[in-house]
């Protein structure tokens, strides 16, 4: 700056001259007033911008927080099942291998008993018979008269020995094989084309007299003289003696017995139907097992319960089967199937 008193100089006025040119006008100042304030409002607005954002994101924060959250506890709610889980496995298997252990214990011992049962009923079945086969040597030469003659009283009795005895053996010999069935033992069967028809026709000779004793009706029929079934002739006639003995064993007096056989594709079907007195539904399976009986209201039925269950085995070993059924009326039907012979 210059004294009041000092004149100015070139250089001094060249100076001045120029600020001035290098001062700004009105126009200019209102224009940079203009630019300053848009950029100040700009710079207003790009702050609510990132307010906003910032709001936006601080509340997108919080949700993720509260979906984490909530994700560890169901992470801890599923471990916590998984755990759960985990144990109630561990002592489900432990249970399965101790029922497992029980199990097989179990059918161990039940094997052994059986066993023991069979040798048993062997043992005590070849004690019966010897002592049984000399009462029947006795009653035979009581029969013969040797030692002198017998009155009409004593031949009656000794036809009632004689008959029970046969009883006895009979009964000692279904329990021979129920027992030589039960112990493991495979059954012995010769298969050869077999005449259906030749064995059956036989039957009445064998239960004759049952049937006049007890006054049963009896008869016979066959579709064919033809069919020939792959079977064991000896088996197969033991099966329908045990069917026709069940059936005048369970059918009143006056009752009728049918035997029947007839050919279906591949099989030949014999059965026994009787007017007895019937089997329940629930018991159309439980009879096939052994020492198992039906027994009518003041019945004196006799037997082991195993003619049945030794059948249904055989039929089995030949390659067939052995069904009961009930008859709508009264009574009921043993089916026996074999399978017929292909090659004659």
């Amino acid at each position: 700056m210059m004294d009041p008193g000092q004149q100015p100089t070139s250089s001094d006025l060249r100076d001045f001259s120029r600020k001035v040119r290098e001062a700004p006008t009105g126009q200019e100042n209102r224009t940079s007033a203009a630019r300053s304030m848009k950029i100040a409002q700009g710079e207003t607005e790009g702050e609510e911008d990132l307010l906003r954002a910032l709001e936006e994101l601080r509340a997108q924060y919080e949700k993720l927080a509260r979906a984490a959250g909530r994700l560890r506890e169901v992470n801890r709610e599923l471990e916590l099942t998984v755990a759960s889980r985990t144990t109630q496995l561990a002592m489900a298997n432990h249970t399965t291998d101790e029922l497992l252990t029980a199990e097989r214990r179990a059918r161990e011992e039940a094997e052994i008993a059986n066993r023991i049962k069979g040798d048993f009923l062997a043992l005590l079945s070849h004690e019966f018979r010897t002592p049984l086969q000399a009462i029947f040597g006795y009653t035979e030469l009581l029969e013969r008269q040797i030692h002198g003659p017998l009155n009409e009283a004593q031949l009656r009795d000794l036809k009632r020995i004689q008959q029970s005895q046969q009883h006895l053996l009979g009964l000692i010999s279904t329990i021979l094989e129920f027992a030589r069935l039960e112990g493991g033992k495979e059954i012995e069967v010769h298969l050869c084309p077999t005449s259906v028809h030749e064995i059956l026709r036989e039957m009445e000779g064998f239960i004759g007299s049952q049937l006049e004793k007890r006054d049963l009706k009896y008869d016979y029929r066959c579709d064919g003289e033809a069919i020939f079934a792959h079977t064991d002739p000896a088996r197969f006639q033991q099966i329908v003696l045990n069917l026709l003995a069940n059936a005048i064993k369970f059918t009143p007096a006056g009752g009728h017995i049918s035997l029947e056989c007839a050919s279906e594709p591949g099989t030949a079907v014999i059965r026994v139907i009787d007017s007895g007195i019937g089997i329940s539904d629930e018991q159309l399976e439980t009879i096939f097992q052994p020492f198992v009986q039906i027994r009518a209201k003041h019945s004196t039925t006799e037997g082991a319960g195993l003619g049945l269950p030794i059948s249904r085995r055989l039929a089995t070993a030949m390659g067939g089967t052995l069904t009961a059924s009930r008859n709508p009326e009264s009574g009921s039907t043993f089916t026996l199937r074999l399978p017929l012979a292909r090659d004659l």
